[in-house]
Parts: C-alpha cells; sequence; structure tokens
C-alpha cells in the first residue's frame, strides 16, 4: 500500500514573484528554491474583489465570493446592534478542514483569515486572533481570545507560545532596518513605523509557533496555516521599495527600503522549519492570494489609505507545488485560487464538487487519476460544518483592535458611534463586492439589479454609480448606461474614470468618433495607465486599425506584463495582419496568466481553425463554452468544425443549441 498522503497548505498573503524571484536569483531564499527545484511553480490567478478575507475563503472553499458569502472585512451582527469583522460565521460553504475532517482525515488549520471562531474539526483549529493583542503593554494583561482555540482545551497549552510585540527587541528590526538604532524613536512617524513592524513580527512568530508545535506534538494528514505579514507589511513599507518612486524621499528609501526582502528572507526561514517538520515526502503547496505593485509603477506613494489601498493589489499571486506526486522543475500555466481546493480534495482521493468553480490542477501531478466528482460537499450542518460552533463572547476590546489593524492598512474606515451609519456603510460595501464578484463571474443580469439598488440608495457615491454604469454596459442597456454617466458627469464633473466609461460605452454603440475623443482625453489624463492603452487597443479592432491596435496592447503590456486580457487583444490584432504564429503565442500567454477567460478560448479556437489545426480548435471552443455556454459564435464554429471533420452527432447538438438560444438567427454552416 502506498504510503500515506500529507498535505502542507502555507499561505503568504500578497506573496509575488516579482519580489521573490530575484531574491531566489541571488541565493537568498533556500527554502523556497527547494520546493521550486523540486516541483512546480507558477502565477496564481485570483478573483474580484481582490481582498484577502474574500480570497483566502475562495482559496479554502473552490469558490466565487458571491457563492461562499465572505464579501468583506465587517458585517452587520446578527441582532442589527452593529458591526462585527467576518469570520468562520460569515461563510456559507465549506472549508477543506470542513470536508477533510468529515472524511476522517487528522486535520488542523491555523490563523486562516476570516477563520474566527475556531471551528470543530478532526484536529486542532487556531484562528486569526490566537495572537490578537489589546494592548501593547506588556504589563497589561493578555488573554487569548475566547473562541480562539478549538478543542478549548488546548488553549492554555498553546496561550503560552504567542509573541507578545514588546518580546521584539531592537536588534530583532535590524535585519529589516539596519539603522533603526540611530532613529529618533520621538518623532511620532518613526515610532509609528517601528511599532508596526514589531507587532507584524509577533503576530508571525505566533502563527509560526502554533504550526510548529502541531507538526511536534499531534498526527495528522492535513495542516493549513496562513501568513498576514508580506501583505501587512508592503501596505507600510512597500512605497519606499527600489526603485525609488516621484514623492518617496532618499532617506526613506535608504531608511526603510529593505523591509520588503527581509520579510521575504524571514518567511523563507520559516518555511524552512515547517518543511523540516513536516518531512520530505510531504505534499507541500505554497500560495498567496494575490501579488503586490512594486516596480516603477506604482499607484502613488501611499500603501495604506482607503481610497488608494486597492490599487496596489496585482491579479496574480504565487503557487509552488512539491513533493509526493508531484512533477518536478516544472512551470504551470492558467492557475487560480479557485484550483487549490479541488487540487487538496484529489491528491487525498475524494471527489470534487460539481458546484466548485475551480479544477484539479492536473499539470502539477505527475500521475493525475481520475478524477472523481459529486454535486456538492454541501450537506446539513453538522459539528465540523459551518454554523456548527457558537459564537464565542467577544470583547469589545478584542473587535476594536481588529478594526484598528484594518483602518491602520487602509481598508476600512474608523467605526464610529453612529450605528446606524455603521451597518449602513458596511452593507453598502458587502453588496458592492457581492456585484463585483457577479461580473467577474460573467452573470450580469443580476449584478445590475444589485447594483442598480445600490446606486439609487447611495446618489453621492461615485463609486456604486460607475459599477452600476459598468453592469448597464455588460448587459447591453447603452442608452441607460449613456443617461447615467451624464448625471454622474453632470454630480460629479469629469474625470478619467469617466472619460473612460463614455469611451467604452461609445464603442459598444458605434460611435468611434466619439469614442477616440474620450480615449484621448482619459490618456492624456493618465498616461501610464495600462488599463487605458488595453481599452484604446480593443477599441482600435472596432475600426480596424490592427497595426494601432497591436501598438496600443504592446504597450499596455510593457507597463504591466501580467494582463491576460490585453495579450487576447494582441492576439486578435496579430491574427488580422496573418501573424498567426504570433497571434498563437499571445493568447496562450494570456491563458497560461489565467485560464478562466472565455475570450481567451475562443480566440484561440479561431486561429487555430484558421490554421487548420481543427481538432485543437474544438478542443479550445468547447473549453470556453463550458465557462461561458451561450456564446453563439462558438456554437456556429462548432457546429461547422464538427461537420468538417465528419462528426455529424456532435454538429447537430449544436446547431440544436443555436436554435434553443436563437431561434431567429440564420446560420449557414457550410461557412
Amino acid at each position: 500500500m502506498a504510503a500515506k498522503r500529507k498535505v502542507l497548505l502555507i499561505g503568504w498573503d500578497s506573496a509575488d514573484w516579482r519580489v521573490l524571484s530575484p531574491l531566489l536569483d541571488e541565493g537568498l531564499l533556500p527554502a523556497l528554491s527547494g520546493v521550486v527545484s523540486r516541483g512546480v511553480m507558477g502565477n496564481l490567478g485570483t478573483v474580484e474583489p481582490i481582498l484577502s478575507p474574500i480570497v483566502w475563503t475562495s482559496i479554502a472553499t473552490g469558490k466565487l465570493p458571491h457563492k461562499h458569502g465572505v464579501l468583506g472585512f465587517a458585517e452587520a451582527d446578527p441582532l442589527g446592534s452593529g458591526i462585527r469583522n467576518v469570520g468562520s460565521r460569515t461563510r456559507r460553504s465549506k472549508a477543506l478542514w470542513n470536508i477533510l475532517s468529515e472524511a476522517g482525515l487528522a486535520t488542523h488549520v491555523v490563523g486562516w483569515y476570516a477563520g474566527h471562531p475556531a471551528e470543530a474539526i478532526n484536529g486542532i483549529c487556531v484562528s486569526e486572533r490566537f495572537p490578537l493583542v489589546t494592548c501593547l503593554e506588556k504589563a497589561a494583561p493578555w488573554p487569548l481570545p475566547e473562541g480562539a482555540v478549538s478543542p478549548a482545551d488546548l488553549a492554555a497549552e498553546l496561550a503560552p507560545f504567542r509573541v507578545h510585540p514588546t518580546e521584539i527587541e531592537g536588534n530583532q528590526l535590524l535585519p529589516f532596518i539596519p539603522r533603526a538604532a540611530e532613529l529618533d524613536q520621538r518623532d511620532t512617524v518613526v515610532a509609528k513605523r517601528l511599532t508596526q513592524l514589531a507587532s507584524i513580527l509577533a503576530q508571525t512568530a505566533s502563527v509560526q509557533a502554533a504550526a510548529t508545535w502541531i507538526l511536534e506534538h499531534r498526527e495528522w494528514d492535513f495542516l493549513g496555516v496562513y501568513f498576514r505579514a508580506l501583505d501587512d507589511l508592503a501596505h507600510h513599507f512597500m512605497p519606499f521599495h527600489p526603485p525609488c518612486l516621484p514623492g518617496i524621499s532618499e532617506q526613506d528609501v535608504a531608511l526603510y527600503g529593505g523591509v520588503m526582502r527581509s520579510a521575504c528572507r524571514f518567511h523563507d526561514l520559516m518555511l524552512a522549519r515547517l518543511l523540516h517538520l513536516a518531512g520530505q515526502e510531504t505534499t507541500v503547496i505554497l500560495v498567496s492570494d494575490h501579488g503586490f505593485e512594486s516596480g516603477a509603477h506604482r499607484p502613488g506613494t501611499v500603501a495604506d489609505q482607503l481610497d488608494t489601498m486597492a490599487d496596489w493589489h496585482r491579479p496574480f499571486g504565487i503557487l509552488a507545488l512539491a513533493g509526493a506526486g508531484i512533477a518536478a522543475d516544472e512551470r504551470i500555466y492558467g492557475s487560480s485560487v479557485l484550483d487549490i481546493a479541488p487540487t487538496v480534495l484529489h491528491l487525498f482521493g475524494l471527489p470534487v464538487g460539481q458546484d466548485m468553480d475551480g479544477k484539479v490542477l492536473v499539470n502539477a501531478l505527475k500521475e493525475p487519476g481520475e478524477i472523481r466528482r459529486i454535486p456538492t460537499w454541501e450537506k446539513p450542518a453538522s459539528p465540523a460544518a459551518p454554523g456548527g460552533t457558537p459564537d464565542p463572547t467577544t470583547t469589545p476590546e478584542e473587535e476594536q483592535a481588529v478594526f484598528d489593524h484594518l483602518v491602520a492598512l487602509g481598508y476600512m474606515e474608523a467605526p464610529d458611534a453612529d450605528t446606524a451609519r455603521q451597518i449602513k456603510t458596511v452593507t453598502d460595501e458587502l453588496s458592492y463586492n457581492r456585484v463585483t464578484s457577479l461580473l467577474f463571474a460573467q452573470q450580469p443580469g443580476e449584478a445590475e439589479a444589485e447594483a442598480r439598488r445600490l446606486a439609487e440608495a447611495n446618489p453621492d457615491h461615485r463609486r456604486f454609480r460607475f459599477k452600476h454604469v459598468q453592469t448597464l454596459l455588460h448587459t447591453g442597456r447603452l442608452a441607460d448606461a449613456r443617461v447615467e454617466l451624464q448625471a454622474i458627469q453632470s454630480r460629479f464633473g469629469p474625470s478619467a474614470d469617466s472619460d473612460r466609461m463614455f469611451a467604452h460605452l461609445a464603442s459598444l454603440d458605434g460611435q468611434l468618433d466619439e469614442a477616440l475623443d474620450y480615449f484621448e482625453k482619459a490618456a492624456e489624463a493618465v498616461p501610464n495607465s495600462p488599463a487605458i492603452h488595453e481599452q484604446l487597443g480593443h477599441f482600435l479592432l472596432k475600426k480596424r486599425s490592427w497595426r494601432e491596435a497591436e501598438r496600443r496592447f504592446r504597450r499596455a503590456l510593457e507597463l504591466e506584463p501580467d494582463t491576460p486580457t490585453a495579450y487576447v487583444g494582441l492576439a486578435r490584432a496579430l491574427a488580422r495582419q496573418e501573424k498567426n504564429s504570433e497571434a498563437v503565442e499571445a493568447v496562450l500567454s494570456g491563458l497560461g496568466l489565467q485560464h478562466y477567460l472565455p475570450a481567451g478560448h475562443f480566440q484561440l479556437g479561431a486561429i487555430l481553425a484558421k490554421l487548420r489545426f481543427y481538432e485543437r480548435a474544438i478542443q479550445a471552443f468547447e473549453t470556453g463554452l463550458s465557462m461561458q455556454p451561450g456564446n453563439l459564435l462558438a456554437h456556429q464554429f462548432l457546429c461547422r468544425l464538427y461537420r468538417r471533420i465528419g462528426r455529424d452527432q456532435q454538429a447537430a447538438q449544436h446547431r440544436q443549441r443555436l436554435r434553443e438560444l436563437a431561434p431567429d438567427l440564420a446560420f449557414d454552416e457550410r461557412g
């Protein structure tokens, strides 16, 4: 009988190959280098909105945000008496640790975002509140938050492994800020930065201590452990990371510019310890929920303010796998945060829920084997299921400490005494994020209805009203979109955002000269915006200006190389110029970044059909249809291609589907 499978899932929030790869090349991350050299690596596409509690819950469930129900940082409490932080009681879907526990596996999880209160599982659950500090004075009492550990009788044994920020001594800050001892700590800015660094390091050490204790003292089949430090540190220190940005002093870069490199090396040391305890045969999966802007085109000089915070998150995190059953020294492409849960289930020989939105990462496995499926893992609540753990008694100080942390990072506004306003603000934000998730899942009809209600209830909130316009454009209601855009511009004045939307609207409406005017205004206002150059490229495709469209897409990719939709646009521009080999390479680059991209699979199918690679074209079209079943053009292509290769039954199926979708469509299948 084969050795028993063990899986170690490690989360590094905001880890990004753009920061890690240079350190790997310099030999400064030996543990990560070992994982990469004996396993596989690649980018990991995220979901939208790109916010940590949302994405980490998608990683744990394999489901899109509007399905699993965690849609922000805070929510109204059940009694309507105020707001509370989201947690395990918010989640509507089972997480990996619930499913694995039900299968009888020894399952442990430590520090997972949106994981409080700790759930009753077949093992130990340590919530993200475990290292929570409500007072920075060491002499003050430091009780473990109720519900931070399950089973509760282990709380007293694990509590001493927590590290208090005052235990982080000055010499322990020097690897991150070598000149820390020279700084004047009477300066409030300096003192704040040093305190933030010490607090983050203490929390990280506490999570590491709990995880290593479990590996040393308990039997285990699965351990999931999450570290948030890279994200926290990036929001405070990434503006100082080289290269020096305009508006950032060279002195601050000299002082704080090495924090992120040192943070990555610190994580590598922790990784080495976890790998040693887990053993060589353990399958290790290292992931991040998204990346973090670090180059010359960072979105400003502040990464911890509410209005600009989200712009720092890149849509691609990291993925590295190694160990038993994993391919060696390979790159994989097209992976998503949604794929992690299905892959872990498959590694344990368990079926994947058909209601999960991810796939098994078969390209990472030496022998993938048959993928078993069941309709769903969602069953009536049980002790190991969401909702099975009663709410703990949470002190106001604990809730406030969590809120203070999120406010400091720029993730939310500080709560105030106006309870009704707080509840409305939080509820509206959750609704906004649900609309974003529905649009990401290409469900614009449901998204539009919710966006309309949100905009009508908040006429003075420009972001909500722009989101409603976005849904109107997705549903093809161009006249309504124009009326709403005009109302927004009248209320708030012109902006680059409104110019971009007017340009997109005019392009969809066939008003190409008007669209060009708006695009040029937007590009003049924000000349280094990859999004504007990409939109211009798509617009120029409509004008049949293939060469100029190619130039714009290449400029967008120069500014932001990890933009899958820009690669798809570039492929279209190249194919129209009969540069078919380059076009195939471009669209494959896009799909390598994001597999869930129906337009990319369609474009690949169209190019391959033109090149007479009929079987491969069919495969591409069918993949795209599995994501977007109502694509009429894909059904038309498939009807013709199946007839061409003599598979009349499949051709008839797509012809019938066309009649169902568009009964009045005149279609010549001989084309």
